[in-house]
């Protein structure tokens, strides 16, 4: 995400103009950025973008200050991307733990977000820019961590808003998930379904394969955590 210049984010401040209603047209990426609400706690939530492929991801940002993102192209795959975000001089940053930064920006009546490479100028040129929106807290898009693994590893589920689903398992799997029976029912390619849900704990995933029904006691109920809801440490 590039930060405009101080006089450009001046001149933005002043210059007087309304925003229009309708939703703005396509990103061109020279043009002015105006500054981001002066109120932080706007910003909490589920916001929807997309890399320089075209390809949907989300951001959910907490409270706390604390990030997670939806991608999974990266070497963590459906573990997503962990990080922290504040406003700084007129602009939303998000900090990741792979090193790239992020920023969400007003402009032509919209917002979009941008995406700095590891190491680049946040001053200078972004690396990818796409509108950016935000959606209604669902409370199960994001990053949710799952049981182990044989192996001790722990399963990493990425639950996106478009309904697209993303697991460690097996190296990467693709699925689908719908908001369903009070949680988040996801179902894989292999017939296997996960069900995330509330529980007197806190969240749990229930695991079967094919209809429920013939799973009255399903095979695997374990606890569930969304990613961000409590403090988490991040690394390189």
């Amino acid at each position: 995400m590039k930060c405009a210049s101080t006089l450009v984010f001046l001149a933005s401040l002043f210059c007087g103009c309304s925003r229009p209603a309708p939703p703005p047209p396509p990103v061109v990426a020279d043009a002015k950025p105006e500054a981001v609400a002066a109120d932080a706690g706007a910003f909490v939530g589920i916001w929807v973008t997309s890399d320089e492929q075209g390809q949907a991801f989300d951001i959910v940002l907490f409270p706390d200050g604390q990030a997670v993102s939806t991608w999974t192209k990266g070497a963590g795959g459906a573990r997503g991307e962990r990080g922290f975000w504040r406003i700084e001089r007129g602009r939303l940053l998000v900090f990741f733990h792979d090193g790239w930064t992020d920023e969400i920006v007003a402009k032509d009546g919209g917002r979009v977000h941008r995406g700095f490479e590891p190491g680049a100028d946040l001053g200078g040129k972004w690396k990818s820019e796409a509108p950016t929106w935000k959606v209604e807290e669902d409370g199960f898009t994001g990053i949710w961590q799952l049981n182990k693994e044989p192996d001790g590893n722990y399963l990493y589920l990425a639950l996106q808003s478009s309904g697209r689903a993303f697991s460690t398992i097996a190296g990467g799997t693709e699925g689908k998930w719908t908001a369903a029976k009070g949680g988040a029912l996801c179902s894989w390619p292999d017939g296997w379904n996960d069900l995330i849900s509330p529980s007197p704990e806190g969240y749990q995933k229930r695991s079967w394969v094919g209809p429920e029904e013939q799973n009255a006691t399903p095979p695997d109920i374990s606890p569930a955590t969304r990613v961000g809801i409590g403090k988490f440490s991040i690394s390189p």
